[in-house]
């Protein structure tokens, strides 16, 4: 199962990239197609072929390379060729200029309604926000850790008790400033491809980061179909464990395979998890193997349902 949601976060990061790069949208008749094939797709796919090259030949930042060299080659759409509006928010130009510098806006700090949030009639999305937010981070930390090769002696994630908790404490504070949630995200696997190992790879996104508090608009320079290359080489990655499953085993592989495909099918690392769990059991039960379903996973599969059912 860890292995499956390694490579189902890779496939999930992949089509995040392509969703982003309009290289694959929605339809009707077949739930997804493939892109018009415009000035943006194309420039799209210069900027895949060009960092997939850099990746192999192990250049050095190959994905902020290709990041920039991605923006650079999509200056012209909107102003010599082609129109964003598709896909900019109606703004026909896709990288566009914003100004420098712009105060940030502290309007929500420490706005939080914590006597309000107790709310008996609250309380379901708030164990909804938990299950999501624990699954989603524990799975990421598995899956980075793949990727990574930053596995203990016994193959299991190094440190996970001590990230999972530096993962609350970050939530719980941006709750209290207004932000966005603190917790991980599966594009944190860019930072393990550009051989990053330890808690500095964070400490120094971080401080980089403090600048563009007051120099946002500049972030505006850099459009989506820029990182999309990057997401997309980064799902390659992500989809070394899938070696490791044993696919003669059906009885792993078939929960394994639900919870992979489920992760980018339904846009939701949480259901791909809850799902292949609840099928790891089943099919357990149903085949005699009752030994390897432990208590805690039963403790699992009960908040799984209650997370559906709510």
């Amino acid at each position: 199962m860890r292995f499956a949601i390694a490579a189902g976060i890779g496939l999930f990061i992949t089509l995040i990239g392509f969703i982003n790069a309009r290289f694959i949208v929605a339809n009707p008749a077949t739930i997804v197609s493939r892109g018009e094939l415009n000035a943006i797709t194309i420039t799209f796919l210069i900027g895949l072929v060009v960092t997939a090259v850099l990746v192999v030949r192990r250049v050095k930042g190959a994905l902020v390379l290709g990041i920039i060299f991605t923006t650079l080659i999509a200056v012209p759409i909107g102003r010599l060729y082609g129109n964003a509006s598709a896909v900019n928010f109606g703004i026909p130009t896709l990288v566009t200029w914003k100004g420098i510098f712009a105060v940030p806006d502290f309007s929500l700090l420490f706005k939080l309604d914590v006597f309000g949030s107790l709310k008996l009639a609250v309380w379901p999305v708030i164990f909804a926000f938990l299950f999501t937010d624990m699954f989603d981070s524990l799975s990421i930390f598995v899956g980075v850790a793949e990727a990574g090769d930053l596995m203990n002696e016994n193959g299991e994630p190094r440190r996970i008790k001590e990230s999972l908790i530096v993962d609350s404490v970050a939530t719980f504070l941006a709750g209290l400033v207004g932000s966005s949630s603190g917790t991980s995200y599966i594009e944190s696997a860019t930072g393990i491809e550009e051989s990053g190992r330890t808690g500095l790879t964070a400490v120094v996104v971080g401080l980089m980061f403090i600048p563009f508090m007051f120099l946002s608009p500049l972030l505006s320079i850099v459009p989506a179909i820029a990182t999309a290359p990057a997401l997309v080489s980064v799902g390659v990655f992500m989809m070394k464990p899938i070696a490791k499953i044993n696919w003669m085993t059906l009885d792993d592989a078939i929960p394994a395979f639900i919870a992979m495909v489920l992760i980018p099918m339904t846009y939701s690392i949480t259901q791909g998890i809850v799902r292949g769990f609840l099928s790891w059991t089943l099919i357990k039960l149903f085949v005699g193997k009752v030994e390897e379903i432990t208590p805690m996973l039963l403790i699992i599969d009960a908040f799984s349902i209650l997370a559906l059912v709510l």
